[in-house]
């Protein structure tokens, strides 16, 4: 037993060793483990336990800054623990649950990993989009990356069969680097908002901005060699060997499209590109993370004097912020080993030179996974799920969310934010403003004007529903705001249904008994929290 723990000890210190990692933070996290390990039994490799133990003790240590104040976590993302300890973020997931409920962590640690998670989830189903688009849109294969790059500087297609001399910095860019580039782009975009981070319908339509804005540059810039000549959304004059000439100062736009053929929603994809897509790309500009003009992104993007600086500066961005957050880097949806440090079983028959068809693989069966894992209904007697027929092939979850927002804004349609003809006319009836003059209570309650009253009533939970989401969102609060209105629509819509239903049930009793009903704050509270919950739910959302 001694010898064992040695060898665990051991293990442990040169994976701290090659983390570099501070001596405070892994004696805090042998010591956990010590401790627990006493108190309880843990399954399998030990040191995969210990790199729970160490990413618990990372988030939470506290480390002196340069001003001399303090800041919460160390510079250690999950990511390099989990390759140190030859873990798979899968069966990091699957047990870190355990460790926290044996070492009681705080809930505010619980819920950032609930939300890394979350988001873990989303980028595997995002990227199995990417990875789809991309093809369709680009060409990628069949050749070297220099082969490639020479064969665009003469403006042909690449046949990999010659090699360019010239200096990286000279050479236009590759369908590999674009492809590394495009993606590491939109997860840099992507992880600055909290509300597009964790949210499935919104991640995608980020992704569907992105292609959109590289597809613009590479049409813009004639690149041939990139473009898919296969694909739909390329203009005719382009697709009969002419060069593209712009109408006017307007870049070309393919966000419908991509919209139409990848399940995603126009108007909520534009709303990404307004709010969210082009104001950060702008200020990276303005910070010099980018170079180039700002108003021309899309023109200089391919620019042999930009493309590579700014593929550099991007990436390194985007380091620098997986370190200072502490999470998984999602570059490793790129790598060839994505199966193995994912956690998703992959099959020896793939071919070594084929790393699309070997990555869409590791993401379907990532998303299988996650459908499993996170189905709304249990596997029990009663629900009996696993009697049920399985899904149609060509859904997925992004097809899934995308649909059910579909039938929201269906649901809403042709719907105001304020009560509509027909419940006025029922809240300003005599039926309704009768027991307000004969009954104290609710006259108190309400005044003498019922629509002032419900109206009132919605305003203050829309306030305060709409500060939590600002409080935890943290930036931007356009979908707040979008979330609340739909959910206002929802509450005017139902409140008039319920009265309708109620008038009918009572009929003779019905002017007091819904006098009282909507007396009551709770009723209201009710009513508007269902409404919100099924907007969260439409849109995927955690919000």
């Amino acid at each position: 037993m001694m010898a064992n723990s040695s060898s665990d000890r051991d293990r442990y210190e040169e994976m701290c060793r090659n983390l570099n990692m501070d001596e405070a933070t892994q004696t805090a996290a042998w010591t956990e483990y010590e401790r627990i390990s006493g108190n309880f039994t843990m399954e399998g490799d030990k040191l995969h336990w210990l790199a729970r133990a160490l990413y618990v003790a990372c988030r939470t240590a506290v480390v002196a800054t340069v001003d001399g104040g303090e800041s919460r976590g160390n510079s250690v993302s999950l990511t390099q623990i989990l390759r140190n300890a030859h873990l798979s973020l899968i069966e990091f997931f699957r047990k870190i649950n355990n460790w926290m409920d044996m070492v009681n962590t705080d809930r505010s640690l619980r819920e950032r990993i609930e939300a890394l998670e979350r988001k873990f989830e989303v980028t595997s189903c995002v990227f199995q989009k990417y990875d789809k688009i991309f093809r369709d849109m680009f060409r990628y294969g069949g050749g070297t990356i220099e082969s490639s790059a020479a064969s665009a500087a003469a403006g042909t297609p690449s046949t990999g069969t010659t090699r360019s001399r010239k200096s990286k910095s000279s050479k236009a860019c590759s369908p590999r680097e674009l492809h590394r580039f495009c993606w590491t782009l939109y997860i840099y975009v992507k992880g600055h908002f909290p509300s597009v981070n964790g949210d499935l319908v919104n991640s995608h339509h980020l992704l569907l901005c992105c292609m959109d804005t590289f597809f613009a540059g590479a049409l813009v810039n004639n690149r041939r060699d990139l473009l898919n000549p296969e694909f739909k959304g390329l203009p005719e004059s382009f697709k009969e060997g002419n060069n593209y000439k712009p109408e006017g100062e307007n870049n070309p736009c393919v966000v419908d499209f991509l919209c139409e053929r990848y399940n995603g929603i126009s108007r909520e994809a534009r709303a990404v590109r307004e709010h969210y897509w082009r104001p950060y790309l702008k200020k990276l500009y303005a910070e010099k993370v980018l170079k180039g003009d700002e108003e021309s992104f899309v023109i200089n993007l391919f620019e042999m004097a930009h493309f590579h600086s700014n593929n550099k500066s991007i990436c390194h961005e985007y380091e620098q912020f997986v370190l200072s957050k502490g999470e998984f880097d999602e570059h490793i949806f790129l790598g060839e080993n994505s199966h193995r440090e994912i956690g998703t079983p992959a099959k020896s028959s793939v071919a070594r030179n084929t790393p699309f068809e070997a990555r869409s693989k590791v993401s379907r069966n990532l998303a299988r996974h996650f459908e499993k894992a996170s189905a709304l209904s249990p596997l029990t007697p009663l629900t009996g799920r696993n009697y049920l027929p399985e899904k149609e092939a060509h859904t997925t979850p992004v097809s899934n969310a995308t649909q059910s927002v579909l039938k929201l804004q269906t649901l809403v349609s042709g719907c105001q934010r304020k009560p509509g003809s027909a419940l006025l006319a029922l809240l300003q009836s005599d039926t309704m403003t009768r027991p307000l003059i004969t009954r104290p209570f609710v006259s108190r309650t309400f005044g003498s004007d019922l629509t002032t009253s419900v109206e009132t009533r919605l305003e203050r939970l829309k306030k305060t529903i709409f500060e939590g989401l600002c409080e935890s969102v943290g930036e931007m609060t356009e979908f707040a705001q979008q979330r609340v209105a739909i959910a206002t629509v929802l509450y005017y819509k139902f409140l008039e249904l319920i009265l309708n239903a109620e008038r009918a049930r009572l009929k003779e009793s019905f002017q007091s008994s819904v006098s009282i009903l909507l007396a009551m704050d709770v009723f209201h509270a009710s009513v508007f929290a269902c409404c919100f919950e099924i907007v969260l739910f439409s849109y995927n959302s955690p919000l």
